[in-house]
């Protein structure tokens, strides 16, 4: 069998398509497929031009691939998706889980192995009402106001009866960052605590800068998703206050699967174990759990837990967790402890999807980049 992998790049992950072929082949290996397949590769910048994605993946179909395996958003997916009917082969989306589809009924031969990035929004907002918090600030980089997070935390927020008074994006440049606007709302506004949506560096500029500001030092914060992804958290100074977050995986996940591929991954290079890594290996399971033509019910063992292909949306669905960001002693930046797994994920799934639609026909702009996928 042959195929392709559609691999991005990123100035925040700048080893981001290695990271991915790594975990994929070295999932292949582990289960004995490695020699069973001819990989191909091909690099599609940030992901962001559906033409050239087009171009390139019939190019590959027309010389023989079986399976294109690509880090895109669910927009260029339904964009190429008519080379993969007409065809009969395979689509597999690495998915951020960052974008909205705009279409309603599963794709056909296509299939997305998310890491349910908004769900993780909803997750952690339901987290926050439980503790008590009813009224938030929201902040994020203009990078990921583009992103549909923003969005799901609002409307996560509104289905549980709670607010978001006060909304603060900052500039594109790092060099124009001003968290003042938000210190100063929080001042006057005693009772609020902290929703967040950053990535890599945009993440640590944040987190240094709110530590020397009394006010957002001092209240309940919360992230989700790559806000918390341990690559760059590991890199980011403690900013002397704990936080809670909701994640797809961590390194600390407590079970076999886990233990084996940071392990495999470790024996490549030190921090290969990550979301991209990750990614790479589920695709690579899903693969030889399958007969290369449906990934329809297939669930496998991975490293986060149990991953469902739900037959209906064409979507994986996996656990959840929630962890604190707190302080590494020994290095003096974060980490993070206390992983819990999130209970009754589906009322969340379901009101997720609810939203999605609902704003499928309201006119909105977003980025159209592979989250997390930047030039500069």
């Amino acid at each position: 069998m042959k195929i392709a992998l559609l691999l991005p790049r990123s100035v925040i992950y700048p080893s981001m398509s290695f990271d991915i072929m790594d975990g994929f082949k070295s999932a292949l290996k582990k289960t004995s497929h490695d020699e069973k397949h001819e990989i191909v590769t091909a690099s599609i910048g940030v992901g962001g031009n559906n033409k050239e994605i087009y171009t390139c993946s019939e190019q590959l179909l027309l010389n023989g691939t079986d399976i294109i395996i690509a880090y895109i958003n669910p927009v260029t997916a339904e964009f190429i998706q008519p080379l993969f009917e007409s065809s009969g082969k395979l689509l597999i989306v690495l998915d951020s889980g960052y974008h909205f589809q705009n279409f309603e009924k599963k794709l056909s031969n296509v299939y997305f192995i998310s890491l349910e990035g908004n769900l993780c929004s909803r997750a952690i907002v339901r987290k926050a009402i439980e503790e008590g918090q009813n009224n938030f600030v929201f902040t994020c980089s203009f990078y990921d106001a583009g992103y549909r997070p923003p969005y799901t935390y609002l409307t996560a927020a509104e289905d549980k009866g709670a607010t978001i008074s006060y909304n603060h994006i900052t500039p594109l440049k790092r060099s124009e960052l001003n968290l003042s606007p938000l210190d100063q709302y929080i001042e006057q506004h005693k009772d609020v605590s902290i929703f967040t949506s950053f990535c890599g560096d945009m993440a640590e500029d944040f987190f240094r800068e709110s530590s020397k500001l009394k006010n957002i030092a001092s209240s309940k914060t919360y992230g989700s998703g790559f806000t918390a992804e341990e690559l760059w958290l590991n890199k980011i100074p403690y900013p002397g206050y704990n936080w809670s977050c909701a994640v797809a995986w961590s390194s600390v996940t407590d079970n076999k699967e886990n233990v084996d591929f940071i392990a495999t991954m470790k024996n490549i290079k030190e921090q290969k174990a990550n979301l991209f890594s990750l990614l790479g290996w589920e695709a690579a399971l899903f693969i030889t759990n399958s007969d290369g033509q449906s990934l329809d019910n297939i669930a496998v063992d991975s490293p986060r837990g149990k991953v469902y292909m739900n037959p209906n949306t064409g979507f994986s669905e996996a656990p959840l967790y929630y962890a604190t960001v707190t302080k590494n002693e020994e290095t003096g930046n974060c980490l993070l402890e206390n992983i819990t797994e999130v209970s009754d994920l589906e009322k969340e799934r379901e009101r997720l999807q609810y939203h999605i639609l609902a704003v499928q026909d309201i006119p909105s702009n977003s980025w159209i980049n592979s989250y997390a996928c930047l030039e500069s």
